[in-house]
C-alpha cells in the first residue's frame, strides 16, 4: 500500500513538472511570436508610404520643374516616376538618389544647381514615395533596387551619358552599394550617408526605445532578409568603397543626429574604408552641419557645398 502511494506522489509530480514545462514552452513561444509581431508592426511604420511635400516654397522652382520630362520606370509589378533634366551638354548626367521619406521634389535646390552648372540631371521618387506606386518605402535596402533600376533605364536611354551618382542618407548608402554593380559609373558623392541597412534600422530603432533595440537585432535582421535577401543586406557601403577605385566623396554633417559622423553613417567608417580615391568633407558650420541643413545656408542652397561637388564631379569626368 505505501509503494502504491509513494507511486502515486512521484506520478503527480512528474505531471506536475510536465505541466510545468508546457507552460513555460507556451509563454516563450507567445513572447517569441508576439516580438515577431511587434518587431514587424514597429519596422512597417518606420517605412511608411510617404505623400509629403519639401520644406521649401515649390514654386520658387516652376521654371525648373515645367522643363524637366515625366518618365515612368517599370519595377517588377510597380512603376517609378522619373524626371530628367536635358541641358544639352556634354559633361555628363548626375542621379539624384532621395532619403527616406523623401522624393525627387525635396531636391529641387540641388538639381537646379546642378542643371546652372551645365549637367543633365535625372531624380526619382523612390517606391513608396510621392508619385512613384507602391504601399511603403519597405526598407533602407528599398533604393539599392530602386536606383538600379533607374540607372539601368538612364544606360539604356542615354548610352552616351557619362553618369555621376549623388545620393543624401538611405540614398547615400544606395549610391555606394553600386559601386559594387557593373553599372559604368564615373563618381559618387555620399552626403550624410547610411552605412548598411542594419546599422541605420538599429540606430533608428534605437531612438525609439534605447538600447533595448539590440536585444531585437535578429528579428529585424531576419524580416529585412525576407523582404530582400541576404547578399543585399550584407551590403555595406565601406566595404564598397574599399573593393572599387571610383572616386568616392563622402561628405558628413558635424552635428547630424540621424546618420551620426561616429556611428552607423558612411563617415563614421572613414578608418576601415581602404581606397586611395575616397575623400572626406566634414561640415561644421552652424546651421549647415546636421542631416539635411548642410546642403543648405541662410541664402539657400549651400554654395560651398555645392561647388565642391561639382569639381569633384568635373575632375572625375575628365581623368
Amino acid at each position: 500500500m505505501k509503494n502504491n502511494v509513494e507511486l502515486s506522489i512521484e506520478d503527480k509530480k512528474k505531471r506536475k513538472r510536465k505541466i510545468a514545462i508546457r507552460v513555460i514552452v507556451i509563454v516563450v513561444a507567445f513572447i517569441l511570436v508576439s516580438n515577431c509581431i511587434a518587431t514587424k508592426i514597429i519596422y512597417d511604420s518606420i517605412f511608411s508610404r510617404y505623400d509629403g511635400t519639401p520644406s521649401f516654397e515649390v514654386n520658387e522652382y516652376s521654371a525648373l520643374i515645367e522643363s524637366r520630362t515625366a518618365i515612368d520606370i517599370a519595377e517588377d509589378d510597380e512603376t517609378l516616376k522619373g524626371y530628367f533634366y536635358d541641358v544639352s551638354d556634354e559633361k555628363g548626367i548626375i542621379i539624384i538618389a532621395p532619403g527616406l521619406h523623401a522624393g525627387a521634389d525635396d531636391y529641387l535646390p540641388m538639381t537646379g544647381y546642378f542643371v546652372e552648372a551645365g549637367w543633365d540631371v535625372f531624380s526619382f521618387d523612390p517606391l513608396g514615395c510621392c508619385e512613384s506606386t507602391g504601399k511603403s518605402t519597405v526598407g533602407f535596402s528599398q533604393e539599392i533596387i530602386d536606383l538600379d533600376t533607374v540607372i539601368t533605364y538612364v544606360e539604356a536611354n542615354f548610352p552616351d551619358e557619362k553618369i555621376v551618382l549623388f545620393g543624401h542618407s538611405r540614398g547615400g548608402f544606395a549610391v555606394c552599394s553600386m559601386l559594387e554593380s557593373s553599372h559604368d559609373i564615373e563618381a559618387v558623392v555620399t552626403v550624410s550617408g547610411l552605412n548598411s541597412a542594419m546599422e541605420a534600422v538599429i540606430g533608428l530603432s534605437e531612438r525609439y526605445i534605447g538600447k533595448a533595440a539590440n536585444i531585437n537585432y535578429f528579428n529585424l535582421w531576419a524580416y529585412q532578409v525576407i523582404l530582400f535577401d541576404k547578399a543585399t543586406m550584407d551590403i555595406q557601403a565601406d566595404d564598397a568603397i574599399s573593393s572599387s577605385d571610383i572616386p568616392v566623396l563622402v561628405i558628413q554633417g558635424s552635428e547630424d543626429h540621424t546618420a551620426p559622423a561616429d556611428e552607423y553613417s558612411v563617415y563614421s567608417h572613414n578608418d576601415e574604408i581602404a581606397s586611395n580615391t575616397v575623400e572626406y568633407i566634414l561640415c561644421s558650420d552652424e546651421g549647415s552641419n546636421g542631416h539635411t541643413d548642410l546642403m543648405f545656408d541662410d541664402d539657400g542652397v549651400n554654395d560651398a557645398m555645392m561647388a565642391e561637388v561639382i569639381e569633384f564631379f568635373e575632375e572625375a569626368i575628365a581623368e
